[in-house]
């Protein structure tokens, strides 16, 4: 439901940068909604240089009521961006999406439907369909998920063990189970947030393909390997160090935190990347023999898991 000014149910962050290409398709996609309930689109628009910012002051002038534009006097980075727009959230319920990415019909509705009826659940994300700029639909994310994990009861552990188990932008979560996202420090992947938000609580991935994720070459989102941040090495290099920290804060971890060090060392070798290092030392500091005895059945699971 749109045109109120009462407080949304739902908040949907949108974060962008130079994607004059693809934001209104994004943002239109999630004004097309269908909802018995009010929800709010905040866009963080990080600095933008192409003509990304006028679009999105385009929609804030024809949907006054519901999108709230935030527009960066300077380039912050991808994290201070996600930040800063999630920080604006005042729905019981915080939806993302990048900037090149879709909603598709019902998204908002039946995650919000899934939060309001399983308490226990901090986190939806529901199957995503992979399409290039042409509107090609490639495959189907972590089509194999269920063959590897309980999707209904996805927790902690299981993100510790295999990363991230849903994409960016099928995420909607509570807000309460939120509060870390202040003391946020430096740049942090996807995978930090949901892991994070898995400490209150599970987590589920919903069957329903409620959204479209663009490969595309000029991608300029914290999550999207394409970014310029993120472009090869510092991107696993912040994803070692979220291990690391993890095992750090939790010995309990030890194994699942191994056997993920593991896969990546091996990623790592293969490409010849200098983030080699840390994932080795990792592997050297988290070994033992019970965690070495779960390798090729983890090794299994994981190509699973990547399957397209």
């Amino acid at each position: 439901m749109v045109g109120t000014k009462r407080k949304p149910k739902v908040s949907v962050c949108v974060v962008t940068y130079n994607q004059e290409k693809y934001i209104r398709q994004c943002l239109q996609s999630i004004l097309n909604q269908e909802t018995d309930f009010d929800f709010e689109v905040i866009v963080g628009d990080d600095c933008s240089t192409d003509g990304t910012r006028q679009i999105i002051m385009d929609f804030a002038h024809r949907y006054p009521n519901i999108v709230i534009p935030i527009f960066h006097v300077k380039n912050v980075g991808p994290t201070k961006n996600f930040v800063a727009t999630h920080l604006r959230a005042q729905g019981e319920f915080v939806a993302h999406l990048d900037g090149d990415d879709l909603a598709y019909p019902g998204k908002l509705q039946i995650q919000c439907d899934y939060l309001i009826k399983k308490h226990s659940h901090v986190l939806v994300w529901h199957r995503v369909e992979i399409f290039d700029d042409a509107g090609n639909v490639n495959c189907l994310l972590h089509k194999r998920l269920n063959e590897i994990v309980d999707i209904n009861e996805i927790t902690f552990e299981n993100l510790a063990k295999f990363g991230s188990l849903g994409a960016g932008s099928s995420l909607m979560y509570r807000k309460t189970a939120a509060k870390f996202l202040a003391s946020i420090k430096g740049e942090v992947l996807d995978y930090y947030i949901a892991i994070s938000l898995l400490k209150n609580g599970n987590a589920t991935r919903l069957d329903n393909v409620l959204g479209g994720y663009r490969i595309n070459l000029s991608k300029r989102t914290a999550s999207k390997s394409g970014s310029k941040y993120f472009r090869s090495s510092p991107m696993r290099i912040i994803y070692a160090d979220h291990l690391k920290v993890l095992y750090l804060t939790d010995k309990r971890l030890k194994q699942e935190i191994f056997l993920n060090a593991l896969f990546g060392f091996f990623v790592e070798l293969r490409f010849l990347r200098r983030s080699v290092l840390p994932f080795f030392i990792l592997v050297l500091r988290t070994a033992t023999f019970a965690s070495v005895r779960q390798i090729p059945k983890y090794f299994v699971s994981s190509f699973k898991l990547r399957e397209r």
